[in-house]
This record gives structure tokens, sequence and C-alpha cells, in this order.
């Protein structure tokens, strides 16, 4: 009798082995899975904030500038933390744009790959394409004066935009004299990604004509007064306006064939 209950005592615990194993394992996975999920929403919900702040951080040095707006979606969320914006809209002021520092420049993107290791990794903005967006950028009279003042031998440069033409105002160094000089003239889309000034008449002294080579080569001195290309969002100009008192360039986005990265 004592033999039977020992035996059935063994075959009972040696069923119940493998069935607590099993609940264990299960127990493990579960807490695991769990695990997993929590911090796939605590990536998702981290996403955006984490995102837009490595973007404005980047834009910041790339535009030279700490007055940038950036707001960045995508969805799923997660596809943020590898570099893919559903899209992006940026919106800065006193912006760097090669010579010519602009007042404004904002833009809404859509499907925008970047570099996720280097934008994450070192805070810096490589977009590797741009699937579509607007884009402008506003110049004011301040603006103009600044990028023209900075040539040799002029000074006392004053700027009147007005409704298609500008006006520039200032004085020129020669031989030691101060010589006045007026400038009348508009702005032209040279290509996709230059602006330039086209000079329509140059005068002296109060109303002396220059030579047309002189008037050219003032205006080659100043141009492009933008290249849209040293911004690292694949932009091509598509037009400008001269209104009351400000510039306002149009310019659209596409797929990149290259990289395109932040100066």
């Amino acid at each position: 009798m004592s033999q039977s209950a020992s035996i059935a005592r063994r075959t009972a615990g040696a069923g119940r082995g493998p069935a607590a194993a099993w609940r264990r394992r299960r127990l493990t996975l579960w807490r695991a899975a769990v695990g997993l999920l929590a911090l796939a929403v605590a990536a998702s919900l981290a996403g955006p904030p984490l995102a837009g702040a490595a973007l404005r951080i980047a834009l910041a040095r790339s535009l030279g500038t700490g007055n940038v707006a950036v707001t960045a979606r995508a969805t799923p969320a997660l596809a943020l933390w590898w570099g893919n914006i559903a899209m992006l809209s940026v919106a800065a002021r006193s912006v760097r744009v090669g010579r010519l520092d602009a007042a404004a420049f904002d833009a809404t993107l859509r499907h925008v790959e970047v570099d996720a290791g280097l934008l994450y990794g070192s805070r810096r903005i490589v977009i590797r394409s741009v699937g579509g967006g607007i884009a402008r950028v506003l110049v004011t009279p301040d603006n103009l004066a600044q990028l023209i003042a900075a040539q040799p031998a002029v000074k006392r440069v004053v700027v009147h935009v007005n409704p298609g033409a500008i006006v520039v105002d200032g004085t020129v160094t020669v031989f030691s004299a101060d010589v006045p000089v007026s400038l009348v003239g508009h702005l032209v889309v040279r290509d996709a990604a230059h602006l330039d000034l086209a000079v329509d008449r140059v005068t002296v002294m109060g109303g002396q004509p220059v030579p047309p080579d002189v008037a050219a080569r003032l205006a080659a001195s100043v141009n492009p007064v933008l290249d849209v290309g040293r911004l690292p969002f694949d932009l091509r100009l598509t037009g400008v306006t001269i209104g009351h008192g400000v510039v306002t360039l149009q310019a659209v986005a596409g797929t990149a064939s290259a990289v395109k990265r932040a100066p």
C-alpha cells in the first residue's frame, strides 16, 4: 500500500512539473510583450516632440537663426525615428541664405526623408528626398540695403521697395570722393535657384546717366541676390512679387535626385 502511494505521488509531481514550467514561460512571454508594447507606445508618444526638437536645432544651425518653429508628423509616429516625415512645417525669422539675410522663411513639405542617424546623433539635417511642397521667402528693404552696402566702396545705402520696382540710393567712393548714386531696377528669377537684380537705370550726381556697361557691372557685383540652393530643401524658385515694402519669393519642392546637405 505504501509503495503504491509513493508511485502515485511521483506520477502526480511529474505531471505538475511541465505544466508549471509552461505557465512560467507564458508569464514571461506576456511580461515581455507588455514591455515591448509599452516601449512602442512610449516611442510613438515621444517621437513627434523629440523629432521636432532635433529638427529645430538642426535647422537653427543651417538657417543661421534661433527663431525657428518646426512641426513634424508621420503615420505611424514611429516612422519619425527612421527619418520618414509625412508632413514637415518650418517657420523661421531672420534667416541667413548665402550672403542675404532674409526677414522670414516658411515652408510646408510632404513626404520628407532625412538621414535619421545624423539628425538624432549630431543634430545635422541631411534631406535625402522631398515629395512636394511650397515655400516662401520674405525680403525687406533693410535686407537688400545690407547686401548692397557690403560691396566695396558703397556707403549710406537706402532701399525703397515699391510695387514692381526697387530704388537704391547711396554713395560710391571714386578717387577718394563720395559720389551720390541712384539705381532703379527690379528682381528677376534667373533660374530655378537664383534671384537677380536687373538694373533699369543708374544715375549719378543728381541725374546724370551712367553707361550701360557700368550699370551691368554694378548689378553683377550683387548678383545673385538669393540662391535657394543654399537651403537644404530641394527648392525651385517659381516667382517673385515686389510689393509695398516687401519682396515675396515663391518656391516649390519636389523629389530630390541628390542628397541636400545643410551648409
